[in-house]
């Protein structure tokens, strides 16, 4: 069995002892998910009757300060409206997997009424009339469509609007009292000083981003109200109806179509030509394989910088928009959702050198993790974070992704062989050589696979940072050629045998490559014995990755075979419970420790101090999906949506 270098436990997390591999009970789950949604709605959320900002969701709470409004932070280009979107989804999400009503009641108490009052009558509320940002920044925005309010229009977010609850991250950080960003600023209108750096007024810009983010909270919560009986719910289907169509034609207005705009519009106008504007979701081909992961580690400009993801924003979009589409989870969706689920965490695994990442924790949003040629920038060891310490860990992604590894979970009940069924419709007939992961798998050994090469048998295996190669070959044969296909003239190593009878590796630069290597003299024959770390490790030079799903091929003289590198469909399974059961363990023991779910840990800075809403949103996401797949329950048919195109997939 191969090693997996490069990858172990993430330990003092918090200065604690190392989390425990552990999961909460259904009861505890359901509980922690209450005490999360509790904490916001008492610690995060606008409560003033008759506040035009009545049931708006703050997204960062500074935990030293207690007394509003320098406990609240606002980015003023940070879409800080999304986290209140977000929220209100997880409460959808939470009510329909437990029943228990106080999500229900959050919803319509204060999220809905106050996303339905920006979107229907933003017409009404905001103006483009006058800004008061400081000169430098007065242009900004003002030569591209997406982000300007235009005057007179319905359907749109603003970063930030407040009535002097918050104050300003940027403002608090240059001391400068005018806007740093295009705003109304009532204080400047006024013509009174602002030491505190009070946010009072509204953003004159939004984003495609925000406008997504809201697209998913009104998708779930118009098929929310569409089955719910009570009397709110006719008219809450009117208003979200309506926010629906505004916010679709307030993005056609700056951009264009969005899917995750259009498709909650056409859900609500019940108009299948309109959902042909969404993408087919149902085509299984090799596209579906394109994401940060195997593009950092293709690493195809060598030069370029492939950030990690630092949310899992995208994955969502795709996912609720293909159900929409289809009104179920199309096979091909369900593979998307398993590969981006399973593979996109790694990085963050590869980076982290010198300690194992806990279920569920991955990097911080505002603070970068890049790949360049295959590999990270630094390392955890390197500890090029804040303060000369690693990188920090995030409250975004990680829980993010949870909720995807959930779903996932629930797509192969859907699909019981989607990993191995999609393998083979990809790579029909190719070999497939396991990649082995100990921390996924740790009491199973490799399995080899045995490639036959006209008279030569050659055995491989893999882990996520190495491939092994064992064969005997008659004495005369002086090299073996591993290859990636995908770009066979820079990727690969020749493994050459010397005069000597040593091996060595060098990649197709000349480089020379590390690696454990064993020949051994049989008669007339030599067998061949080795493990060469990919390109990930850090000790190791430019050559190759082992990514899931790429294929490769290995030559002896005349010779060659194409394989592809996967890991078993069991693994993917095991890996995607591990990460959401052992994820919502870990983070209950974060805020358990902390007391809130913070933005950022170990930033060296505010962040640090931060209770971020939606780490909170997503957490609450994830334990209602995990719950749905405990229960046997499957989330596109629990929201009983309607199918405006028929689809035999």
């Amino acid at each position: 069995m191969l090693k997996s270098s490069g990858i172990i436990l993430l330990m003092c997390l918090l200065a604690m002892p190392c989390i425990a591999q552990d999961q909460l009970s259904k009861e505890d789950t359901r509980l922690f998910m209450k005490k999360l949604a509790t904490f916001v709605a008492e610690k995060h959320m606008r409560t003033i009757k008759g506040s035009m900002q009545h049931g708006m969701t703050y997204e960062y709470r500074d935990m030293r300060k207690e007394k509003s409004p320098a406990c609240f932070v606002q980015g003023e280009a940070l879409d800080t409206m999304h986290d209140g979107a977000w929220f209100g989804a997880a409460m959808v999400n939470a009510s329909l997997a437990t029943g228990d009503p106080i999500y229900r009641e959050l919803l319509e108490m204060n999220v809905l009424p106050f996303y339905c009052r920006v979107l229907n009558h933003s017409d009404k509320i905001f103006s483009n009339k006058t800004n008061h940002a400081r000169p430098a920044s007065q242009q900004i925005w003002a030569q591209q469509k997406e982000w300007l309010f235009q005057e007179g229009e319905k359907g749109f977010v603003p970063y930030w609007w407040d009535d002097g609850g918050s104050v300003s991250l940027e403002r608090l950080r240059d001391k400068n009292p005018l806007p740093a960003f295009p705003s109304f600023d009532q204080f400047v209108s006024d013509k009174k000083p602002n030491p505190e750096f009070v946010l009072s007024g509204f953003s004159l810009g939004s984003s495609n981003h925000l406008a997504q983010d809201l697209g998913v909270l009104l998708q779930l919560s118009w098929l929310y109200y569409r089955e719910y009986k009570g009397n709110d719910g006719d008219c809450f289907r009117t208003e979200l109806s309506d926010a629906a169509q505004n916010l679709q034609a307030c993005r056609m207005r700056h951009h264009g179509h969005i899917p995750m705009c259009d498709a909650p519009a056409a859900l609500v106008l019940s108009d299948p030509a309109f959902m042909r504007l969404v993408p087919d979701a149902s085509v299984l081909n090799l596209a579906l394989l394109n994401n940060h992961y195997r593009q950092a580690l293709e690493a195809a400009i060598s030069d370029r910088k492939y950030a990690t993801p630092g949310f899992a924003d995208d994955q969502q979009y795709k996912y609720y928009s293909a159900i929409a589409r289809h009104g179920k989870l199309p096979r091909a969706a369900a593979f998307k959702l398993v590969y981006d689920a399973f593979t996109e965490p790694k990085l963050y695994r590869y980076y982290s050198d010198d300690a194992l990442v806990a279920a569920g924790m991955n990097r911080f949003d505002l603070h970068p993790i890049n790949f360049i040629g295959g590999k990270p920038a630094d390392y955890r060891s390197d500890k090029k974070g804040p303060g000369g310490k690693p990188r920090p860990i995030g409250s975004r992604f990680g829980p993010q992704n949870m909720i995807q590894c959930a779903l996932a979970l629930q797509a192969f009940k859907q699909f019981p062989d989607v990993w191995d069924t999609s393998i083979e419709t990809f790579y029909k007939g190719l070999a497939r050589v396991n990649i082995h992961d100990s921390l996924i798998n740790p009491s199973k050994n490799a399995v080899l696979t045995n490639l036959k090469l006209g008279k030569h048998v050659v055995s491989l295996e893999a882990t996520p940072s190495s491939i092994g190669i064992k064969t005997t070959l008659p004495i005369n044969i002086k090299k073996i050629i591993i290859t990636q296909v995908k770009d066979s003239k820079r990727f690969g190593c020749d493994l050459i045998i010397k005069d000597d009878g040593n091996l060595e590796a060098r990649s197709f630069a000349g480089v020379l490559l590390s690696g454990k290597f064993s020949a051994t003299l049989n008669g007339g024959n030599r067998t061949i014995d080795c493990i060469i770390p990919t390109t990930v490790d850090k000790a190791q030079s430019p050559w190759m990755n082992s990514i899931e799903l790429e294929k490769y091929a290995i030559k002896i003289e005349g010779d060659e075979v194409e394989f592809i590198l996967a890991s078993s469909q069991a693994d993917v399974v095991k890996s995607l419970e591990k990460e959401v059961a052992e994820g919502i363990f870990n983070w209950s023991k974060v805020f358990e420790s902390k007391g809130f779910i913070p933005t950022g840990i170990e930033t060296g800075g505010d962040w640090d101090h931060y209770s971020d809403t939606g780490g909170y949103a997503h957490l609450i996401s994830a334990c209602a999906q995990y719950l749905n797949y405990l229960e046997g329950k499957k989330d596109w048919e629990v929201l009983h949506i309607p199918i405006l195109i028929e689809s035999n997939k």
